[in-house]
């Protein structure tokens, strides 16, 4: 027997409306200024990761067999079309674990997809400050509830990595608020961007620096879903909850009500909007956070240590638990929980530097390894909460057993503060393109509803004769 057809919209249906009614005059100043911030936290990270080595194939590939267009590749001198230009500057954001997350176990990369698509598009267009501003809010909050709705299960479950196969549907909201589609074509916009949601995790056990372009490959997808809906390409209205859907298709368990329910009145993202301090898996930050809190108050010698035992989630134990103690290359240190922690415990550091040091290294600091190979991983009960955290138990060697637990720095329940934030942008611009810059541009994007086009922004970051 067929269902019965059901008189709520589909959920693609109810995503395209509220998107398209919204006017910035109906968001609070505070989920404004944290877009902003995001925002700002993403460009601070495109700007000082281009000329790192995905990002330069991407560019490379955009420039070889990509379209002409007005869209900036920020940090270089070269033009593309939005596709282009989105998928270099998504790769170059994403690619030093410096990029945004979803906290409070809303596991998602919003920044990185979102930004560099919409100011493609924006630029493209010669759009206005605020006109971006309002696409990219929708963009954040689209991206989280989509984590709400399928994690952990997408990526504990069936290993499907969040940025791209979450973000290509909120950059095809994005387009087509810019662009200024109807309802019907920005629906088909949504059903056409499930066919572009991609990406597993398969990095996170065995390595590859393809993870650093998932960014660009949603952000660049997002806009070609938009694009093909513009010329009559139609796609499923049901793409998200139908019973070959997006939901279905990615995970064991879902739950689309995050979709759709209290759009409008009700903002996910400043709740679950969180910023990396540290160059590492965001998953890792919480035990950061944790041994800070020992240092704090204990003088820890590294030679002290029996073992380290990490209490975590299950997400964080197949995560960043795969690759174990000896990582082969930068990403594998980067998704170690026993490497990251133990370079905190010798080094006191898991910044950008840090890490490219330890590559320098080839990560066979002899003091470092030491301490990796005293780490043990295992599901902590306190841990696996619904707003997970981490711990970090010391056993040392006079018998003592000292332990915290603490929240990510970073993270909603842990926050930085806008003044941290604005900082960690400053350090990041100022060390390619100096200080003036770098506090001009922080002075248009935190008062970005008051810019007339979004040109005056990326043309600051542009280097004539690099390419």
């Amino acid at each position: 027997m067929a269902d019965k057809p059901s008189s709520i919209p589909p959920v693609a249906q109810q995503l395209a409306e509220w998107a398209l009614a919204l006017q910035l005059r109906d968001v609070d100043a505070a989920v404004l200024e944290r877009v902003k911030l995001h925002i700002l936290d993403q460009i601070g990270a495109q700007v000082s990761c281009c000329d790192l080595p995905a990002p330069r194939i991407a560019q490379a590939y955009v420039t070889q067999f990509g379209r002409s267009g007005p869209a900036s590749i920020l940090g270089s001198g070269l033009q593309a079309d939005a596709e282009g230009a989105a998928f270099v500057n998504g790769a170059a954001g994403s690619s030093f674990e410096i990029d945004d997350y979803g906290g409070n176990g809303a596991y998602a990369h919003p920044g990185c997809v979102v930004v560099p698509a919409a100011l493609a598009v924006a630029e493209t267009l010669g759009a206005s400050g605020a006109s971006l501003l309002r696409a990219a809010t929708v963009g954040f909050e689209t991206i989280i509830r989509l984590a709400l709705a399928t994690m952990p299960s997408m990526l504990l479950e069936r290993g499907f990595h969040q940025t791209g196969a979450h973000g290509v549907f909120g950059v095809a909201l994005v387009t087509a608020m810019l662009e200024q589609y109807d309802l019907e074509t920005t629906v088909n916009a949504l059903g056409v961007a499930g066919s572009h949601a991609s990406g597993t995790t398969e990095y996170s056990q065995s390595g590859g620096e393809v993870k650093r372009a998932h960014a660009g490959i949603g952000a660049a997808g997002g806009i070609r879903s938009a694009r093909l809906a513009r010329l009559g390409l139609s796609g499923p209205p049901t793409i998200f909850e139908g019973r070959r859907g997006f939901l279905q298709a990615f995970c064991n368990a879902h739950d689309a009500r995050f979709l759709h329910e209290q759009l409008g009145s009700h903002w996910h993202f400043p709740e679950r909007a969180a910023l990396k301090p540290h160059a590492s898996c965001a998953l890792i930050h919480h035990h950061f956070a944790a041994y800070d809190k020992l240092r704090a108050t204990q003088a820890i010698a590294p030679d002290d240590i029996e073992e380290v035992v990490l209490g975590c989630e299950p997400l964080t134990l197949v995560h960043t638990g795969a690759t174990g103690p000896r990582p082969m290359d930068i990403v594998g240190a980067q998704f170690s929980a026993e490497y990251g922690i133990a370079m905190r415990i010798v080094n006191g550091r898991n910044d950008v530097g840090a890490y490219l040091d330890a590559e320098a290294d080839n990560f066979q600091n002899p003091a470092v390894a030491a301490i990796a190979a005293r780490v043990r991983l295992e599901v902590d009960p306190e841990c696996a909460a619904q707003i997970p955290k981490g711990k970090v138990t010391l056993h040392m060697r006079d018998g003592k057993v000292l332990s915290a637990t603490a929240y990510a720095l970073g993270s909603p329940f842990n926050p930085l503060s806008r003044g941290d934030i604005e900082q960690k942008y400053l350090d990041l611009v100022a060390r390619s393109f100096g200080d003036e810059t770098a506090r001009t541009s922080l002075g248009l994007l935190m008062n970005l509803e008051e810019v007339a086009d979004v040109r005056q922004i990326t043309c600051l970051f542009a280097r004539p004769g690099r390419s």
